[in-house]
């Protein structure tokens, strides 16, 4: 099983080092040959200190002075060349390192247009996703650190093993007495961390959230209005108490093995001074080479404990590594890319299950929309309308049955094949804190002659660009105040919303209740500009506001996952009692 395990990491960290390769190849390529050659040029420093050792040992014996000199103006001309490549080879690892987050980061946002919008509705696959985005700066360093382990330590500590087995095969020991410990030390810190992190992604998650419930714009209003701030800084409080708790109980285990680490260390130290003093008074050491590595091992000791450090952040960041990994791996929404001409809609005893619910949002619904149609769907809260909306513009699929969009079923291609026909407004929409004209063109950003086109979508929901009191700058107004533009009332961000989904172009458009917010009258009014704009249009209007129902051709019924009505305004009034009931009770709001 541990087997499997480390087989595993290495893994993770070859696909890490490859996904990167491939869209960094040169640069890679270049950290790697300089980072590979301040190792070398480190490494054979011992040799040259030890030719100026005996060049000293030699000027005591009554040699010139020159050549001491000279060596050491050699010496000093050689570390001084070390240092600037090493200057260069540190600013290439730290480039790369950004580079590798960019690609790794612009990978993650690829995939998350791509895995199945389900995974959205699952706790477990959000905090995946969440992860995954936490471990992009963490697995850019693991290349740089990975690198430098491989290019710059290993060519030091090969020559260096070389250079003691010259000298006698029990030297070489050193590196084993030294090398090992941190090793094995380090596996441990490893399974630490990994324990740890999945412990704390979850917590971590919802601490980011309470924060925002008290510091973010769009709660912070809210919250210190209703005196909730207490509340939450007491929430954040507890998971970050609970937090700190696992991580103190992580990090004690790691120092006590690190405590470890050090005992050997000095062991390790002692028998090494004990056998080079041995060899040199046995004349298999000369007091040079006795000299060069004694020095040497300081700073053997000095990269150990930097390699071990290394191998220690790795071992803290493997678990965000394998989590952009993991999330990398997730399959991606299938489907082949078709042409849809006919967009009438059929579902087909259609049920549909959100992930970890116990009950079912649709139970066996079955209707049919023909094309050009205008069809609303009612119903009270949780009777599964914005359901029948993902799965009519192919967000989902069923989890039994069929919706069919033309001849095609939503299963068989790909969700591409419906976005590049449909247009949606949601109840939770958008309001981007970018220009007016940003707001509009973000739904359709292929159009040619968009101005024309945004002016267009904003005359027919009735929004005046010239009213140079809420928009300053005409469409280049910038709607937010907190990058120093202007802000607006909920009804014109919800004109706006409207008027992005009317300039994107479609055939297929669904509005789900993004009207919700406004009063009835002023819904009534949007929804007549809408059906007006829409004619010729497969158009789905979603609401449980009966008194917006009236304009379309068609209404739905929905209670309780299922389909309780069909028929338009007059037929339902008199046969169907739920809608009777709910439009009698609102009759007030139209009056």
């Amino acid at each position: 099983m541990m087997k499997e395990k480390n087989k595993n990491s290495v893994n993770n960290f070859l696909k890490i080092f490859k996904l990167v390769f491939k869209n960094e190849k040169i640069y890679f390529i270049a950290s790697i040959f300089l980072c590979g050659l301040v190792g070398l040029l480190t490494s054979m420093n011992v040799l040259i200190k030890q030719r100026f050792f005996e060049k000293i040992e030699s000027l005591l014996l009554g040699n010139n002075l020159r050549s001491v000199i000279a060596t050491g103006i050699f010496w000093g001309l050689y570390m001084l060349m070390t240092l600037l490549i090493q200057g260069a080879s540190d600013l290439m690892m730290d480039d790369l390192g950004i580079r590798g987050g960019r690609v790794l980061g612009d990978l993650i946002n690829r995939k998350s247009s791509k895995i199945d919008p389900l995974y959205y509705e699952d706790v477990g696959m959000l905090n995946m996703i969440h992860k995954a985005y936490q471990g992009v700066e963490q697995s850019s360093a693991i290349i740089r650190i990975g690198i430098t382990l491989i290019s710059y330590y290993i060519p030091y500590f090969c020559f260096f093993a070389i250079y003691t087995y010259r000298i006698h095969p029990a030297l070489s020991l050193i590196l084993v007495l030294v090398l090992l410990p941190t090793l094995v030390v380090q596996r441990f810190r490893s399974r630490n961390y990994m324990l740890l992190e999945n412990q704390v992604a979850p917590l971590r998650r919802k601490m980011d959230y309470f924060r925002d419930c008290i510091s973010d714009r769009e709660y912070a209003r809210e919250t210190h209005l209703l005196g909730a701030t207490k509340y939450f800084k007491k929430l954040y409080n507890d998971f970050s108490d609970l937090f700190k708790t696992l991580a103190w109980k992580a990090e004690r285990k790691n120092s006590l093995i690190e405590l470890a680490l050090r005992a050997v260390g000095l062991v390790a130290y002692v028998i090494i001074l004990l056998l080079m003093f041995t060899f040199t008074k046995e004349g298999i050491l000369s007091v040079a080479a006795f000299a060069a590595i004694l020095t040497s091992i300081d700073q053997l000791f000095s990269f150990m404990d930097y390699v071990g450090n290394n191998i220690g952040d790795i071992s803290s960041m493997t678990p965000f590594a394998i989590n952009v990994i993991n999330f990398l791996c997730l399959p991606e929404k299938g489907g082949e890319k078709v042409k849809i001409d006919n967009t009438s809609i059929v579902f087909d005893k259609v049920s549909f299950c959100y992930p970890c619910s116990r009950t079912f949002a649709l139970k066996q619904v079955s209707f049919s929309i023909k094309e050009g149609e205008t069809v609303a769907i009612v119903g009270e809260n949780g009777a599964g309308k914005s359901t029948i909306a993902k799965l009519i513009l192919g967000i989902f699929v069923p989890t039994t049955g069929n919706v069919y969009i033309g001849n095609h079923s939503t299963r068989d291609f790909s969700g591409e094949s419906v976005y590049e026909k449909s247009s949606a407004v949601f109840q939770n929409f958008q309001r981007y804190k970018m220009t007016l004209k940003q707001n509009v063109a973000i739904s359709d950003l292929t159009m040619e002659n968009s101005q024309t086109q945004i002016s267009e979508s904003l005359r027919c929901m009735d929004i005046k660009v010239d009213d140079y009191t809420v928009y300053p700058d005409g469409l280049d107004s910038l709607l937010s105040k907190e990058f120093g533009g202007t802000d607006l009332s909920g009804g014109q961000w919800q004109r706006i919303a409207i008027a992005r989904g009317m300039y994107r172009r479609h055939k297929i458009i669904v509005l789900d209740e993004p009207t919700a917010a406004i009063d009835p009258l002023e819904e009534s009014k949007i929804y007549k500009q809408f059906a007006e704009i829409s004619k010729g249009k497969t158009s789905i209007i979603i609401t449980h506001r009966i008194g917006s129902a009236r304009i379309a051709d068609k209404i739905i019924v929905m209670d309780k996952g299922t389909i309780v009505g069909y028929g338009n305004h007059e037929e339902l009034i008199k046969e169907n009692k739920l809608y009777r009931t709910m439009f009698n009770s609102q009759a007030q709001w139209y009056q």
